[in-house]
């Protein structure tokens, strides 16, 4: 695992490199302990890709600085509230309601999937109800998320912003 961290981070600290290695290690040890893995060798490339694509965000934040850090000597302050880009308590919900009215409108099999994901159903219970394959129900609700990405590229507002930096989308 250390090797495979320090080829996606090679100018990282040796501690950071060996942190994150033991992050990704951890993590295999317990997905393991739930169930009997069916390919490791994958799910250590998965799991050292997110581990260092983690760090880099934490690294960085959501965008990267863009503006110059202030003078040690100066005391921080909160930026004053864009209220044009408040987003309610329970964004979501409201995304939900959206997500949910928008297929309603313009996709009824969408709008079946988008209830029973939101109501938290399993894709196999979903299936089943539907007498379809597993793989099947899968597809067709990727295909669905497919249509909110692309109807989200084009919206704006606090609750479009909100879904794309929660990575909702």
């Amino acid at each position: 695992m250390l090797r495979r961290v320090r080829g996606r981070l090679r100018f990282a600290p040796a501690e950071t490199v060996e942190d994150l290695a033991q992050e990704v290690m951890v993590t295999l040890f317990r997905l393991s302990q739930r169930e009997t893995l069916a390919n490791a060798e994958a799910l250590a490339t998965t799991l050292v890709h997110r581990v260092t694509v983690d760090h880099v965000r934490r690294m960085r934040g959501p965008a990267g600085r863009l503006d110059p850090l202030p003078d040690p000597d100066t005391s921080l302050e909160w930026p004053a509230a864009d209220p044009s880009h408040e987003v309610p308590a329970d964004a979501l919900e409201l995304f939900r309601f959206v997500v949910l009215e928008y297929f309603e409108a313009h996709d009824a099999p969408c709008h079946e999937l988008a209830s029973e994901f939101f109501a938290e159903q399993s894709w196999s219970t979903v299936a089943e109800r539907m007498g379809l394959r597993h793989n099947t129900v899968i597809k067709r609700w990727s295909r669905c998320m497919d249509q909110v990405r692309e109807w989200a590229r084009t919206e704006q507002g606090a609750l479009w912003e909100w879904a794309r930096a929660a990575h909702v989308l």
